[in-house]
């Protein structure tokens, strides 16, 4: 009797560790799949420019042609944080590693400071970039940012712009804060979250 007793004991733990080896690896196939999934949220955001090199070049990613103009020695900072600062108002995760599935690269070639002041400028600012979505190493989409700001009496079809800016002329940093925002308007509606998934915070501002 007590030999009955100890093969059931025996078959009922096997049969227990079997159900608890085949639990954990459903919970560890589970884990990997919302890590990947994770993962794959999260967009890499890398920003360069170009480097010595004049006159009209092919982008190294999308091979359009651009004219390259100076760029400021802040100009990489400034639009860092202004990728980020708009990635984390949209509630979109980001991260400083390019080697994300999915990957925004701003690639500069003009960044050209005002002469003068509000109401009066030797020199409007302009800025230039391309905004590039990857996704694992392809080019899915575009945005290009070529914009030297105009007098009104130069281009009465920006009426609308030129009283939205307060009828100045503004900076290079403001200037390229506007194309940021529209090349993430454009290209990254479909990766907002919902508010419970907050990204990581963005860099501290940058001293001006």
């Amino acid at each position: 009797m007590r030999g009955l007793i100890k093969i059931l004991y025996t078959v009922i733990l096997f049969f227990v560790c079997c159900i608890t080896a085949t639990t954990s690896i459903a919970d560890n196939d589970a884990q990997v799949s919302a890590n990947i999934e994770k993962e794959n949220e999260t967009i890499g955001i890398s920003v360069e420019k170009v480097e010595n090199t004049e006159g009209i070049i092919k982008c190294r990613y999308c091979g359009r042609l651009l004219k390259n103009g100076n760029i400021h020695r802040d100009a990489l900072t400034i639009i860092q944080k202004q990728v980020e600062q708009g990635l984390y108002k949209r509630r979109i995760r980001f991260s400083g590693d390019a080697g994300r599935f999915r990957h925004l690269n701003v690639y500069v070639f003009r960044f050209e400071e005002r002469k003068g002041g509000n109401f009066s400028a030797e020199k409007p600012a302009g800025v230039g970039f391309h905004m590039h979505l990857l996704e694992n190493n392809v080019l899915k989409s575009i945005f290009v940012f070529d914009e030297e700001q105009q007098a009104l009496t130069q281009n009465l079809f920006d009426i609308g712009k030129f009283f939205k800016r307060g009828g100045r002329w503004i900076t290079a940093e403001k200037l390229s804060e506007e194309g940021i925002e529209k090349g993430l308007d454009t290209l990254l509606e479909e990766f907002s979250q919902e508010p419970e998934k907050a990204p990581i915070s963005p860099t501290e501002d940058v001293s001006r």
